[in-house]
């Protein structure tokens, strides 16, 4: 079925859709920066999975193709050139963070940067390293957390290993410049780690100087929960010795008796043992449906919901955490009411929206929208409206 095609008829679209993810027969989803609801071919999938390993075991044949298919279409969605020897899973994105802040050589008196405002999977595991002897260098929060080159030079410098932040900022939606973020880090030989959970699925990734891409499969993959990305750039991962070396992480993994702790070569050092097979079923149903719809024609979509959603509740008197800019592509869109307040305008609008509440560092509330794909121009028009209803 060509879903660009379907989608010019919203009526027909409509119907297709609450067949195809089941969740929308209840309410309209609009908080794909929270968890997506699972589609029904990913659950079909992880269904007629699990009964096939009921009857046949749980031996590699059952499923290792699938493991490798899904990391080939991980690879084509990161882009760049990256290759399925360079694709990893992991139980979270704060696993797959984790790996990377633990695995490198720390000298003494390295530092790395991360962002005060990004989500806590991102700074978390790096702060974590100020009990190795690590300095841990914050940029300055600000509320829309429009972070560009002129904020991370200040703090970059000769015992800089890594800048860790995130391709778009959970709150305000507000997404980098990688391009001219990585160019300026490798130019000085400074590793760059993208957490991209709230792009990867709907913004196509610039990846040409980035090192890392962590992202948990529960957002915009439209994937499972418990199954996170973790792609490495060949040159990057070799510099990566992980802190939990497993059965399945050595060179010479087949001598079982070798006790090998050479990490392999390649992204399988991050994975020490048994996998998550199951999620990866999941997850690669998804991307594959991913691939069907189009990645451009999703960006595309996913952009023109965000403006349509900010557009309509700037003019109705919201205010916006951030004005999305032409050439920033996210799909979050936060924002406060006119009148009264966002923990009660959340409340009247769940009965038939499933969207999200936040609070800023300042403990503001602030109501998140995050249309995907499978959204519609309708969609908006009908919470618009809602709202103006409270108002």
């Amino acid at each position: 079925m060509n879903i660009p095609d379907l989608a010019r008829d919203e009526s027909a679209f409509e119907q297709w859709r609450r067949d195809e993810f089941p969740f929308f027969a209840g309410k309209i989803f609009l908080t794909h920066a929270s968890v997506s609801p699972l589609p029904r071919r990913a659950a079909d999938a992880i269904s007629a999975y699990a009964q096939n390993i009921a009857r046949e075991g749980q031996f590699d044949a059952v499923h290792s193709e699938i493991y490798r298919r899904c990391k080939e279409r991980v690879a084509r969605i990161v882009g760049h050139g990256a290759r399925e020897s360079e694709v990893a899973f992991a139980g979270s994105t704060s696993a797959a963070l984790g790996i990377i802040a633990t695995g490198i050589d720390w000298q003494k008196d390295d530092n790395c940067v991360v962002a005060d405002g990004d989500f806590p999977a991102n700074v978390i595991p790096w702060k974590n390293l100020a009990r190795r002897g690590v300095e841990v260098r914050l940029i300055p929060h600000r509320e829309a957390m429009d972070i560009c080159v002129d904020d991370i030079a200040p703090l970059v410098d000769e015992k800089t290993r890594i800048v860790s932040l995130a391709s778009a900022n959970f709150l305000s939606g507000f997404p980098l410049d990688l391009n001219s973020i990585g160019a300026y880090l490798h130019a000085r030989k400074v590793l760059f780690c993208v957490d991209a959970i709230q792009t990867l699925g709907a913004i196509r990734l610039d990846a040409a100087h980035v090192d890392f891409v962590c992202a948990d499969a529960h957002k915009w993959l439209l994937g499972p929960n418990g199954i996170a990305v973790l792609w490495a750039r060949q040159s990057a991962l070799e510099q990566i010795h992980p802190a939990i070396l497993g059965w399945l992480s050595p060179q010479n993994r087949d001598d079982w008796f070798a006790y090998d702790t050479t990490p392999i070569s390649n992204a399988e050092r991050f994975e020490p043992g048994a996998r998550n097979y199951l999620g990866a079923v999941g997850l690669e149903a998804a991307l594959a449906q991913h691939e069907e719809v189009g990645s451009e024609w999703i960006e595309n979509r996913v952009v023109a919901l965000r403006d349509l959603a900010a557009n309509q509740l700037r003019e109705i008197g919201c205010t916006l955490l951030w004005t999305p800019d032409s050439h920033l592509k996210s799909g979050i869109v936060s924002f406060q009411p006119r009148t009264g307040s966002a923990a009660e305008l959340y409340e009247f609008l769940d009965a038939r929206f499933a969207s999200s509440l936040r609070a800023d560092k300042a403990g503001a509330q602030w109501i998140r929208v995050s249309p995907h794909w499978m959204n519609t121009r309708g969609d908006i028009e009908k919470l618009v409206t809602e709202i103006k209803k409270y108002a």
